[in-house]
């Protein structure tokens, strides 16, 4: 074992311990502080590397990835001189981790604003409002609202169940910053359906659909390797994982 390995390995243990997955993300930053660059990228490939495998305590470590790289310590010259490394090394997965590709499709420009007739005339801080409400009717209602910080409310409203959950991320059209907020909800992006149903979204962003592909079943990996729909990355991603998991079973 090389000592990027050892390294890693002790670091995995140490965050699996972790049950808050922005918590993992802290003490994770808190380890990387003070490296360099290379050393960096060569932890996260590592991590990567042995996540693609459903290893629990690398898939951990792997989920307080997108966290830790929205760190205001990222910043967008770090993330460049990361990206460079990564592409150097050839650390496939930690260069796509790194890619700000647009989703494979756009909404219409003129989605702003949800299309029902009742919340069409109303302002974004009374939507906000009816987010919290505890009237499912009302919250059925929200599920196509293309603001982001509407989805937010309603993500955190305890009457919500996982159905609901699956609509937003489900929706076609839609604003793909609508399909971070999913993605970004510790409670929601837990279940696995959530997940599936953003990775099979063409407007959810390539980023984040590629790095969901790892917590997803051999079969669920072979239907999304052939959907049209998806970005090439989404899909090459998948394909590639899909062949290195059936190698190893071989």
């Amino acid at each position: 074992m090389s000592e990027v390995e050892e390294k890693t390995e002790a670091l995995v243990l140490l965050l699996s311990g972790i049950s808050d997955r922005k918590l993992r993300a802290v003490s994770l930053e808190g380890k990387l502080n003070g490296m360099g660059m290379e050393e960096i990228a060569s932890i996260l490939n590592h991590i990567c590397q042995r996540a693609k495998f459903r290893e629990l305590p690398y898939l951990k470590a792997y989920q307080a990835l997108p966290e830790l790289l929205r760190s205001p310590n990222f910043t967008r010259q770090a993330i460049l001189e990361l990206r460079a490394v990564a592409r150097q090394r050839d650390y496939v997965e930690v260069f796509r981790m790194l890619l700000e590709l647009p989703p494979q499709k756009l909404p219409p420009l003129d989605s702003d604003g949800p299309e029902d007739p009742f919340l069409k005339d109303l302002t974004l801080g009374h939507r906000k409002s009816l987010a919290k409400s505890p009237k499912i009717k009302i919250l059925r209602r929200l599920l196509k609202d293309q603001d982001s910080a509407v989805i937010r409310s309603l993500l955190f409203n305890p009457r919500l169940t996982e159905s609901e959950i699956l609509k937003i991320a489900s929706l076609k059209p839609t604003s793909p910053r609508v399909l971070e907020e999913i993605f970004r909800s510790h409670k929601w992006i837990a279940r696995y359906r959530v997940k599936k149903a953003l990775v099979c979204n063409p407007y959810c962003p390539p980023s984040i659909a590629v790095h969901l592909l790892k917590f997803l079943l051999l079969s669920d990996l072979r239907e999304i390797s052939k959907f049209e729909d998806l970005h090439l990355a989404v899909k090459e991603a998948a394909y590639q994982l899909l062949a290195e998991r059936c190698e190893k079973v071989d």
